[in-house]
C-alpha cells in the first residue's frame, strides 16, 4: 500500500479553512525528527500574510515537510538578490519559510505570463542566499517521451512540466497532469522516465491559533 504526503493551503477568511493537500507516494524524503509540525511552523502559519499558502506534506502518518508564507521583509538582503538572480520579475505565487529533508531554509515561487503561455521558477535558498534547489517550467514539446509516458499514466492532460535541479546539476522532473475524472496530481520523475513519486491534489482545512 502506498504512503501519503500532503500539501495544505489555507483559503481567505480568520481562519483560513481552505488547503490543498499533495497525497504521496513512497518518496525518499527525510521526515521531520518527531513526526509532528516542526518546531515554529504553528506560528509561522499563523501570522502568515493573508493570501500566502501554507503548505504541508505528510509521509503517512508523518509530517516530513511544511513551508509557511512571510513577507518580503522577512528577508536578508542576499536571500532578496538570491531571489533576483533565479527568479527575476514575475509574479509572486509563494514566498515563505520551509522545512523540509534539506533543514529549514526560504522558497520563492514565482509566475510567468509571455502571451498565452504560463512558466514558473522556484527556488530553495538559505537565509545567506546561497541556493540549494531550483526549477522551471519547461514546454511540454522538449520534455522527453519516457518523462512524459511515465506522467501520462496519471492523467492525459499535462498542465505543467518543471525540471527541477539541485545547485549544481538537473535531478528530477516535476509533472502536475489531470486525469479524466477531474483529479489533480503532481508525479515527479527521474530524469531517466522511472517514477520517484505520485500524488493527489485533495482539498482539506486547517485552523491555527490567533497570534
Amino acid at each position: 500500500m502506498s504512503q501519503q504526503d500532503r500539501r495544505a493551503r489555507p483559503g481567505k477568511g480568520p481562519n483560513r479553512p481552505l488547503l490543498r493537500w499533495l497525497a504521496f507516494a513512497p518518496l525518499a524524503l527525510a521526515a521531520c525528527q518527531t513526526g509532528g509540525l516542526p518546531p515554529g511552523f504553528a506560528e509561522a502559519a499563523a501570522t502568515a500574510p493573508e493570501d500566502t499558502p501554507a503548505r504541508l506534506w505528510l509521509r503517512g502518518e508523518q509530517v516530513v515537510g511544511a513551508a509557511a508564507g512571510i513577507g518580503p521583509g522577512a528577508l536578508s538582503q542576499p536571500a532578496q538578490a538570491a531571489i533576483e538572480a533565479v527568479a527575476p520579475g514575475g509574479e509572486l505565487v509563494f514566498l515563505g519559510r520551509e522545512w523540509g529533508p534539506r533543514g529549514e531554509h526560504f522558497r520563492v515561487e514565482k509566475r510567468y505570463t509571455d502571451g498565452g503561455a504560463t512558466t514558473y521558477r522556484s527556488a530553495l535558498f538559505t537565509a545567506a542566499g546561497e541556493v540549494v534547489e531550483r526549477s522551471h517550467t519547461v514546454a511540454v514539446t522538449k520534455v522527453p517521451p519516457v518523462v512524459l509516458g511515465a506522467a501520462m499514466k496519471y492523467g492525459r492532460d499535462l498542465r505543467r512540466c518543471d525540471i527541477v535541479s539541485d545547485a549544481v546539476t538537473e535531478r528530477h522532473w516535476h509533472i502536475q497532469c489531470v486525469d479524466g475524472g477531474g483529479r489533480t496530481f503532481v508525479i515527479l520523475v527521474g530524469l531517466d522516465g522511472s517514477t520517484i513519486a505520485a500524488s493527489r491534489v485533495v482539498e482539506a482545512s486547517l485552523q491555527a491559533d490567533a497570534r
